[in-house]
């Protein structure tokens, strides 16, 4: 069982925006849970889905990660929130683990 690294960013508006780091996968929910619930279901059908394939395309999707970029853009956000409280925009920023069967 893989432990994938999830972070999440809410807007004014009660808006909530979810991404899968480890997989490059994003959702939206009207709050943190249900986009914590909607990634949790995009990174099993994502795996599953990958799964499917042939190699090496199996491979390859399953070792796709965001690109580096939008890591270290997450990085500087939980720093941020971190050392002020919020980031940059007043956004509260949420990290959160989630199992998979990977």
């Amino acid at each position: 069982m893989a432990v994938l690294v999830c972070v999440a960013r809410g807007h004014k508006g009660g808006q909530w925006e979810a991404f899968c780091l480890d997989y490059d996968l994003a959702v939206q929910g009207r709050s943190l849970n249900e986009a914590r619930e909607r990634i949790e279901l995009a990174i099993n059908a994502y795996v599953e889905s990958a799964a499917k394939e042939a190699e090496p395309a199996r491979s390859r999707l399953l070792a796709r990660r965001a690109p580096f970029f939008v890591r270290l853009a997450w990085a500087l956000r939980f720093f941020f929130a971190t050392v002020f409280g919020r980031n940059g925009r007043g956004d509260p920023v949420v990290g959160f683990p989630v199992s998979c069967p990977a």
